[in-house]
């Protein structure tokens, strides 16, 4: 369990150390939470659904710009959900995968607060965009 506080102060993980052993620097593992076969399932699913996703929202967007047609309000809005989930898609799961294929975290503190600050920004801008087009 960590233990820490949101201040920014040394926290460590608790349960993986030796008795009296010095707590591991905040935010990392002293033993790996998975085994690695797990990691390589998640990584193989991680991967499968970051391709998907770059795949399938590349193609919405070269759709809608080479079709005059399918220029109408309601195409736009799923191009903008589109293009969002195509943020998530490049930015939120890259970060995760590279970990998963490492057996852990392998970012410091500036790459965790970006995953999830990036995942924020883009699954909220594509649910706000929803919400104002349907006003």
């Amino acid at each position: 369990m960590y233990s820490g506080n949101r201040s920014g102060g040394q926290g460590y993980w608790d349960g993986g150390g030796a008795a009296g052993a010095e707590p591991a620097p905040a935010g990392t593992l002293s033993a790996p939470l998975f085994s690695p076969g797990t990691y390589e399932r998640l990584a193989l699913l991680l991967g499968s659904i970051g391709l998907l996703g770059v795949g399938n929202n590349l193609l919405v967007l070269v759709l809608y710009y080479k079709f005059q047609r399918l220029r109408t309000p309601t195409h736009l809005l799923l191009v903008n959900i589109s293009l969002s989930d195509l943020l998530v898609s490049l930015f939120g799961v890259t970060f995760t995968f590279v970990s998963c294929l490492r057996n852990g975290w392998v970012w410091d503190t500036v790459g965790c607060v970006w995953d999830g600050f990036s995942g924020s920004l883009f699954e909220k801008s594509s649910s706000h965009k929803c919400i104002y087009d349907a006003f």
